[in-house]
């Protein structure tokens, strides 16, 4: 009986070693191939452990993801195996690398021996844009809008359209509209009525909307007639204010966002973060520039002006008014009024004793226009040159 069971137990510990090895081969298999867990679980084997430590060889497996907590050996292997990974970004922190590339810097992050533009990881953020000497890249916005990503190293207003000429500040005030007319005596009725072209007569006197009683002959009784030249329209305002230039103004402003360029690129280029409205990306360049290499060239663009205006004193044009409604006033006897009345150009031909004479009617008020003479001159300054790509 003893040496049948001899060989019995001989047979069965050969067949649970062999079950040990086909788990270990599906262990590796499990675990995507890996060669450190197959070799592991097969240390476990050949260590001479049991059944049951197999089952823990098997376990050692699971050790590869960190995952294992008593599989001896296995999983000390299993630990090295997660160090192993570890020490991956381990060695990139030692070294300086990092695993992203900073475009805009000028520097290998990722230690690829490509800068900036020039590494493939910056193919679809980064553009190169033509950047000669004096050329500074960027985008152009909205004057109120914020600069984006990547644009932020300075800002520039730019300006075009400038205008601001005249000046501003007089006011006018009407003055009441007068009138003025001139009469003319006749030596005789037959000479008043004769004077068809109302040229003749002799100058009497100069007459207004007041009457003073004097008599228009001047104490002579005798005479035939009078007339009355065209009246004179007396109208007037008074300035008030004080002109100042009107104030300078822009027709059009935009706000230039520097670009922090970086690297890689060629010769008279510059690493840029690419823009997806393609018409914004510009350079900016003082004075007038030539825009080669770019689409679009716009030279009219300036940073501020200068301005060397004043206005002389406000002052002040009347017109429109007039006397179309006025008439002269004949009276006698030393009395202004209700002998006879005669339009401006007009004559009476009849006698009247010791006649004073006056205006009566309502003239037409005056209008005013504002005057003011400006001097010196309204200049833009800083003119610059907006090359874009389209």
């Amino acid at each position: 009986m003893t040496n049948f069971r001899g060989p019995a137990m001989a047979a069965l510990v050969s067949l649970s070693a062999c079950s040990v090895q086909e788990r270990n081969f599906a262990g590796a298999g499990g675990a995507g191939g890996g060669d450190g867990a197959g070799t592991t679980e097969h240390s476990s084997a050949s260590a001479g452990t049991s059944a049951s430590a197999g089952t823990s060889a098997s376990t050692g497996t699971s050790a590869s993801t960190g995952t294992s907590a008593s599989a001896g050996t296995s999983a000390s292997a299993g630990t090295s195996a997660s160090a192993g990974t570890s020490a991956s970004t381990g060695t990139s922190a030692a070294t300086g690398c990092t695993q992203v590339e900073d475009c805009f810097n000028g520097g290998d992050d990722d230690c690829d021996d490509a800068v900036d533009c020039a590494d493939s990881d910056c193919a679809e953020g980064a553009v190169c844009l033509t950047a000669p000497t004096n050329f500074e890249p960027g985008v152009v916005v909205d004057a109120t809008e914020p600069c984006p990503d990547g644009f932020t190293a300075k800002e520039t207003l730019l300006f075009r359209g400038l205008s601001g000429s005249g000046c501003e500040g007089c006011g006018c005030t009407p003055n009441p509209t007068d009138c003025a007319a001139d009469l003319y005596l006749y030596a005789d009725e037959s000479q008043c009525e004769a004077d068809e072209a109302g040229t003749r007569g002799t100058l009497a006197k100069r007459v207004g909307f007041t009457c003073d009683a004097k008599p228009i002959n001047n104490g002579f009784i005798d005479w035939g007639g009078v007339r009355a030249g065209l009246f004179d329209v007396i109208q007037s305002c008074t300035a008030t204010g004080t002109a100042i230039p009107a104030p300078a103004t822009w027709k059009e402003s935009r706000k230039f966002c520097h670009a922090s360029a970086g690297a890689g690129c060629g010769a008279g280029e510059a690493c840029v973060p690419r823009q997806a409205s393609p018409a914004t990306q510009c350079a900016l360049v003082s004075g007038s520039a030539t825009c080669s290499g770019y689409a679009r060239r716009e030279s009219d663009w300036f940073r501020g002006y200068n301005d060397t205006r004043t206005c002389s004193s406000c002052a002040c044009t009347a017109s429109g008014g007039d006397c179309n409604y006025v008439r002269v006033e004949l009276g006698n006897d030393y009395s202004c009024f209700d002998h006879a009345q005669i339009s401006q150009g007009g004559r009476y031909c009849g006698y009247a004793y010791s006649p004073p004479a006056h205006l009566v009617g309502t003239p037409t008020s005056s209008t005013c226009t504002a005057r003011t003479n400006l001097s010196g001159s309204l200049d833009p300054t800083g003119q610059s040159t907006l090359c874009c790509v389209e």
